[in-house]
């Protein structure tokens, strides 16, 4: 198939390429009735973009893939449900891509505020959830702290 030429698509980033065969070449090909009925021969278009979705392709099918899609399932895919159910998340009420963030990050602190609300006094399921959640140890503080060159800062309680 050779290039016919790019053109801007409103639909894709960046510009599209096509593609055609040759009618002769088509004519020719055992494989014709499957890949197309159009009698100039077969055309085929490719964003900008189409590497990304054959790599996507190429990796659908193998075991990590389906391992992501399993975490997705149970990690992800709830909250966006809880998201739209109790939240009413089915549209963003606000425009354009800055406040649709803003609003998309004030339901997620909400499920946040939800889930540490609920876990209050359950304690960490596990060793290593216990050092992520374990306070750290604000540093020692003398009655006078050096701040920069030549300025003290004096704490009340410590006086």
């Amino acid at each position: 198939m050779r290039a016919l030429g790019k053109k801007a698509n409103k639909n894709h980033v960046g510009r599209v390429t096509t593609y055609r065969a040759k009618a002769s070449s088509c004519k020719a090909c055992q494989l014709r009735e499957r890949c197309t009925s159009n009698k100039v021969g077969r055309n085929l278009r490719r964003g900008p973009l189409e590497g990304y979705v054959d790599r996507v392709r190429a990796y659908r099918g193998t075991e990590p893939y389906e391992k992501a899609l399993r975490k997705r399932a149970v990690w992800v895919e709830p909250l966006f449900g809880e998201a739209k159910e109790w939240h009413g998340m089915n549209r963003f009420r606000l425009r354009m891509l800055e406040k649709a963030n803003i609003e998309a990050l004030m339901v997620a602190t909400g499920q946040n505020t939800k889930r540490l609300v609920a876990s209050y006094g359950r304690g960490p399921r596990s060793a290593a959830q216990a050092v992520a959640l374990r306070r750290p140890e604000p540093p020692p503080r003398s009655a006078l702290d050096t701040v920069s060159e030549g300025t003290t800062r004096v704490y009340l309680d410590d006086a």
